[in-house]
């Protein structure tokens, strides 16, 4: 199950890049699945198949390297819909994400402005923002890596994945945000990761966390299964098009 470890990390990166210029409704209701029973294959097979399926979901995580911490928080469908919010290493600012098709917009704080920005030339950048969204689209140099993992397609292929030699083990049932969920834990050459999966209706993958051998580490928990996301795309006169910075 190392797939959703590397979108996680993948996310938060390129994420992080761009700034530079991945509980479900309730417990009410829900059934038993039979996951605490089965093996620890069985498990992650059916976890894989049910995020396969979802149409969207949200993902809150943290990657740690020798960079730093990269905080995310992100919604994103099968339509190519996205919405959150990115902080790159050392909380200096936050990164307003939406992303609706190939259009993609990002509004950096000032505080993040000027972490990015050297000397006097911040005050000229801010100026010329002026509170506005970055505009480009996915084929901007400075957006494709990040509209490659703020993509549902994107993830669901990184949760495929499985590494060569991995082991799968079972461990003990938990909650996460109080669903009931049972724990399998992955470990290969290229790192160990812990899983939660729901023991209630649709085994979907709630929390995961993973260290890899070059050290760094990624925490994530996922939720708001196939629930509308809802990218509304500033106002043009909220905007300034990535090409006028240049």
């Amino acid at each position: 199950m190392s797939g959703p470890r590397t979108a996680a990390a993948r996310c938060a990166t390129a994420g992080a890049a761009c700034v530079l210029v991945c509980a479900g409704a309730g417990s009410a209701g829900a059934d038993d699945n039979g996951m605490a029973d089965k093996s620890a294959q069985a498990i992650a097979q059916a976890s894989r198949e049910a995020m396969n399926g979802l149409t969207s979901v949200r993902m809150v995580g943290k990657v740690t390297d020798t960079s730093g911490t990269t905080a995310l928080d992100l919604r994103f469908d099968e339509q190519g819909n996205c919405v959150g919010t990115v902080t790159p290493p050392g909380n200096a600012g936050t990164a307003d994400i939406v992303k609706r098709g190939d259009d993609v917009w990002m509004k950096l704080d000032e505080d993040l402005l000027r972490s990015q920005v050297p000397g006097p030339a911040a005050d000229d950048a801010i100026a010329l923002i002026n509170g506005r969204y970055l505009h480009g689209t996915t084929d901007s140099a400075m957006l494709s890596d990040f509209a490659d993992v703020c993509d549902l397609g994107f993830f669901k292929k990184e949760f495929s994945a499985k590494s060569p030699g991995e082991q799968l083990t079972k461990g003990s049932e938990t909650t996460v945000d109080g669903q009931p969920a049972i724990t399998v834990t992955s470990r290969s050459a290229a790192g160990t990761g812990v899983f939660q999966v729901s023991t209630e209706d649709e085994p979907y993958l709630l929390k995961l966390q993973g260290s890899e051998k070059s050290g760094q580490r990624v925490a994530a928990t996922f939720s708001d299964f196939d629930e509308p996301v809802t990218a509304k795309p500033p106002a043009p006169a909220d905007s300034v098009d990535l090409s006028e910075l240049r």
